[in-house]
């Protein structure tokens, strides 16, 4: 039970502590999944805003641009007037020569092998291009285009460009963590622009994030143990912008945040540890100490049960060696009424130790057993019949007393036999024994016999003399009373502290 009881303590305080780290493991997530959404939400509102000022510059160029494609470089310049500083427009002929920019220079660039360019003049009426390298800068850009038909006749297109560095702007108004990063990305997978920069194009177009999370739905977050651009384990939130074809992406870098769980998961067992390790080592003391206890209880049941085996054998032997006693009482040439009396004395005394170590009982004797077994027994090696009537209260009589008590029955349950009914009546014995408290007892013995007449101050007899030393041995007081028979009271102690001299 001591070492069920310490695992008990040990898998309690176990499962608390794992209980408290899971939860602070899902409280942590659930605090990273919301600072990431969060970020979400603003990056997708300015990736709207960017869709939103491409779409309106495209139309009103191809407003001023005209049905004829005549439109002076005044009326192009004031369509594009207001325009942001990283925002650039194109605008490119049937054969993809720049006949108008705003970047200086653009006039010599052709864009005939563009994605941009090609899916217009193959009909697409709007573009979105994925992240490219400026010819003209070298910087990371994202281009949306426009086909411009005339007289239902591809007549070139229209771009606006945005610079890379434009989402750098939204993860600045973050306070994003380092490590953090805001990206666009195409729907088809393809990366629009990142920061930080990447100087390659990305192709997501197999990663959950297009073949399992947006087909489930339009926003979301998931935590990615490995980045597919830098392998940095984030928590990433996404967000489709209305209207577009554009995800707007937040990821939190989860490292940081999981080393400082993990300290302080560190700290609260550095902690800890020594309570548990003294919970151990106290648990192990306390089961050395009840195994040793164990030991000692068993040793200790083992010498108690050696000593009732040897203590049933002594009452047991002087049992037999009395029995042996009376058998050669029996076969002594002495007077008969000598012999009986004798006998009756011996049987009391075996029948006192066969009670004993039948009942396995040193300590205390019950007197309601006993004294049915001892006046039983003299009433059987006396050979009368006399009827016998007990009223006896259950009442404790120590090995010290058990003995005289057992002597005085026999002494007057035998002289009762033996006078009172001599003119061969059938007679009656009344034992009585009450419990005075405090280790004392009121015993009376009476017949309705024919009495005993006068009993002298100082008896002569050994019958009475033995029951005066009994009695005073007994720290007791007696009587003889003549009413219609002869009757015994006397008032003893059954147990040491009954004595007057104890109390």
């Amino acid at each position: 039970m001591a070492i069920a009881f310490l695992i008990l303590c040990i898998a309690a305080f176990v499962s608390v502590f794992a209980y408290y780290v899971t939860q602070a493991m899902g409280q942590t997530r659930t605090r990273l999944e919301e600072r990431a959404d969060a970020a979400a939400q603003v990056v997708a509102t300015n990736a709207g805003w960017v869709a939103q000022v491409a779409n309106q510059t495209l139309r009103r160029v191809d407003a001023a641009v005209g049905p004829e494609m005549l439109g002076d470089r005044e009326t192009l310049r004031a369509a594009v007037e207001g325009l942001p500083a990283n925002v650039d427009v194109y605008i490119i002929d049937a054969q993809a020569n720049t006949i108008f920019s705003t970047v200086p220079g653009a006039e010599s660039i052709n864009v005939a092998d563009r994605d941009y360019f090609i899916a217009l003049r193959e009909g697409a009426p709007f573009y979105t291009s994925d992240m490219l390298v400026s010819r003209l800068t070298g910087e990371n850009i994202f281009v949306f285009s426009k086909r411009m038909s005339r007289q239902g006749q591809f007549a070139g297109a229209i771009m606006v460009s945005f610079s890379g560095a434009l989402v750098q702007t939204f993860w600045s108004s973050l306070d994003l963590d380092e490590g953090s990063t805001v990206s666009l990305v195409r729907r088809d997978g393809m990366l629009m622009a990142r920061y930080p920069r990447v100087t390659e194009p990305v192709d997501l177009s197999q990663h959950p994030l297009i073949t399992q999370y947006l087909p489930q739905a339009e926003a979301g977050s998931y935590f990615s143990e490995q980045s597919p651009v830098d392998g940095v384990a984030r928590v990433v939130s996404y967000r489709a912008v209305p209207g577009t074809d554009i995800l707007a992406l937040a990821s939190i870098a989860t490292n940081r945040t999981w080393e400082s769980l993990r300290s302080a998961i560190v700290a609260v067992i550095i902690i800890a540890a020594p309570i548990l390790l003294g919970l151990v080592g106290g648990g192990v003391w306390i089961v050395r100490l009840l195994r040793r206890d164990a030991r000692r209880r068993a040793d200790l049941e083992a010498a108690n049960e050696t000593n009732v085996l040897l203590f049933r054998e002594i009452h047991h032997r002087v049992k037999n060696n009395l029995q042996s006693v009376q058998s050669l009482v029996r076969m002594q040439d002495m007077p008969a009424s000598a012999k009986i009396d004798l006998q009756s004395r011996l049987s009391a005394m075996a029948a006192m130790h066969e009670h004993i170590y039948k009942h396995d009982r040193y300590e205390d004797i019950d007197a309601h057993d006993l004294v049915r077994v001892v006046v039983d027994e003299v009433v059987h090696a006396y050979g009368a019949s006399a009827d016998v009537e007990y009223v006896l209260d259950h009442v404790p009589v120590d090995r010290d007393h058990a003995t005289p008590l057992s002597l005085l029955l026999s002494e007057l349950v035998t002289n009762a036999l033996k006078y009172a009914f001599a003119d061969g009546r059938e007679g009656t014995i009344t034992v009585t024994l009450r419990d005075l408290g405090e280790g004392r007892c009121s015993l009376i013995v009476a017949d309705n016999g024919i009495g005993m007449g006068e009993i002298p101050e100082t008896p002569s007899s050994m019958g009475l003399r033995l029951v005066r030393g009994v009695v005073s041995q007994m720290g007791g007081t007696y009587r003889f009373l003549s009413d219609k028979g002869t009757r015994f009271e006397a008032e003893l102690a059954l147990a040491v502290n009954g004595h007057p001299t104890q109390r």
